[in-house]
Order: C-alpha cells, then structure tokens, then sequence
C-alpha cells in the first residue's frame, strides 16, 4: 500500500472532447500517487454510437470490438503504450447506463479514487452522485 492510500485510480470516459484532457489529469495523478489507473470508457446508448436496427445479432461482438478499438487507439494517442505498461492502466468498455457501471467497476475492482467528468454549467452530476450513494471509493469531480 502507498503512503497515500491511493494504489487504484479509476477514470470514466467516454466518447467525447472532456475526457482527452482528464486522461492527462488522471495520468499526472497516478504518476504523483504511485497508483495503478483503470480507465472505464461508458456507451449508454448503443445506436447513439453509431449501431443501427439494421445490425444483426451476429455482428454485434464485431462492432463492440471495434468500439474498443477506437477507443484504445484513443487513449493511446493520450498515454503511449509504454507508459500505459508502467502505470499498470487496465481498460474496460462497457454499455449501459453510465452511473451504474461506474459503481459497479469500482466495488468490483476495490478502486480507491474515481474521477469523472462534468462540463461547466451541467445539470447533470449523476455519475458523482451515483459514486457517493453507492460507491466505495473517493470521488473526483473535474469540469
């Protein structure tokens, strides 16, 4: 255990601009800490990512690997793979709502400190207040 406590530090991302700055924040704190990063990427909705009804039922796993593909080439852009290796950055997507995914995640991978994101004038803080009701970790809000 480090001094600080904060061996596991779990960031939520998704599918948009907030979410490359607070990779570079969440890097720049495991770094400080000595801690192990999570990056938990959410889809809440699957055709708002791009699946239509027209996709069938034995595509579906193709399209979530590609998904994922994206995703990590994402995150690598942000975080080389080196890096990553030594920061012991550990990746998941999931689909589904948000808020309960990210609790989930957290008691299942006992994370100490989840970061999420809130854009200036949103009315929406339910990740954050989904952690606090539910969660077991520390949370970080960034705007």
């Amino acid at each position: 255990m480090t001094e600080s406590g904060m061996r596991t530090i779990l960031l939520h991302g998704g599918p948009d601009e907030a979410f490359d700055r607070s990779v570079l924040f969440a890097r720049r704190m495991a770094e400080s800490f000595g801690a192990r990063l999570h990056v938990l990427y959410t889809i809440e909705d699957p055709l708002s990512a791009g699946w239509t009804a027209e996709v069938s039922a034995e595509r579906l796993p193709e399209i979530h690997e590609a998904m994922e593909t994206e995703a990590r080439d994402r995150l690598a852009r942000l975080i080389p793979h080196d890096d990553q290796e030594r920061l012991g950055v550990q990746f998941a997507l999931r689909m589904g709502p948000s808020a309960d995914e990210l609790v989930r995640y957290t008691v299942d991978n006992a994370i100490d400190l989840a970061i999420v994101q809130a854009r200036a004038g949103d009315t929406d803080t339910g990740h954050a207040h989904a952690l606090l009701d539910r969660g077991r970790c520390a949370v970080l809000v960034l705007r």
